[in-house]
């Protein structure tokens, strides 16, 4: 994602069931991951364009991880 500029317009929250270890997390690149004390996990951060975001709900998806929510965030620090 660092190659191409941001879309900076919206911040996405994903929450997923389950704790990311630290190989799987490095996958997902500028995305926050912040564990949650419930044993889920948030996913924090923004994307080039809804390919990526695909992208990346394919590789949970892929990795069996169950979605609890999804946010898409006006971002008030807009570029």
């Amino acid at each position: 994602m660092d190659q191409k500029k941001l879309n900076h317009e919206y911040i996405y929250r994903i929450r997923i069931e389950g704790a990311l270890d630290r190989p799987i997390a490095d996958w997902f690149g500028g995305i926050t991951v912040i564990p949650q004390e419930n044993g889920e996990t948030l996913l924090e951060g923004q994307f080039i364009d809804q390919p990526a975001l695909r992208g990346l709900l394919d590789q949970l998806w892929n990795l069996n991880f169950a979605i609890v929510s999804f946010e898409r965030l006006e971002n008030e620090h807009k570029n």
